[in-house]
């Protein structure tokens, strides 16, 4: 009997792991969007609270990989955007010197103080006809840091004239774009000179002049010229014909 039971629980033992492992592996596999917070900021005005720009889905993790190039991501627009986004202009507004306009990636269990937060000028944001949305991953995964950018902007990041001012938010799609760290190139080391039993460098060789390079095909050449003497003297022309006496 004892025999027959051991055997019984040698069958059924590996499949009380089973589902364990299976809720483990799908847990590994789904990953969780992150969620992206936005609000309009004066510095002399009380600070205005967070509100939800949207979210960016995941592809499962282990089914995609992040390079330093980028990935391309799906964003989805908050249902409360537009309303978010009037009453940003009602509570600060947009052309006022100052005004920020703030997006930050959510960290939950951190305080918001906390949360990695990208900034542009407000005066920018209800002209713009596009955004981009880079957000960063650390070399384990973890999202770290975000960079926002709205377009267009003028080269010296000047804010629009009064006649261009518009009287709200626009609620344009983002892309989004997630990057891997990028690796610092590798410093290119020198090859240390050459030293002497006593650690002291050692001197290099001063360089032949023309004359220490050359000065025996100078001798074979001048000793040549020396032996061979100098060149025979044409014979002289003979008178004219003897007059008869």
């Amino acid at each position: 009997m004892q025999f027959c039971l051991g055997s019984l629980l040698q069958l059924i033992l590996p499949f009380l792991f089973i589902p364990s492992t299976f809720a483990q592996s799908s847990t590994q596999n789904e990953s969780e969007p992150l969620r992206i917070q936005h609000r309009i900021v004066h510095p002399n005005l009380p600070i205005t609270p967070w509100s939800e720009l949207g979210t960016v889905a995941l592809p499962p993790s282990g089914l995609y990989i992040i390079s330093p190039l980028g990935a391309p991501a799906t964003f989805i627009p908050s249902g409360s955007l537009l309303d978010d986004l009037v009453d940003f202009v009602e509570m600060i507004d947009p052309a006022m010197e100052g005004a920020m306009y703030q997006v930050a990636l959510e960290r939950p269990g951190t305080p918001d103080g906390l949360w990695p937060v990208s900034v542009v000028k407000a005066c920018h944001v209800p002209g713009s006809t596009s955004s981009s949305l880079n957000i960063h991953f650390s070399a384990s995964g973890t999202p770290f840091a975000l960079d926002y950018f709205v377009s267009p902007v003028p080269h010296d990041g000047a804010c629009p004239s009064p006649s261009e001012k518009r009287d709200s938010y626009p609620a344009h799609n983002a892309t989004v774009k997630l990057t891997s760290p990028r690796q610092p190139p590798l410093p290119v080391l020198r090859t240390p000179p050459p030293l002497t039993p006593q650690g002291e460098p050692i001197a290099p060789v001063p360089e032949k002049s023309f004359v220490q390079k050359y000065w025996v095909y100078m001798a074979i050449v001048l000793g040549a010229l020396l032996i061979s003497g100098p060149a025979d003297e044409p014979a002289a022309s003979g008178g004219g014909a003897k007059r008869g006496t």
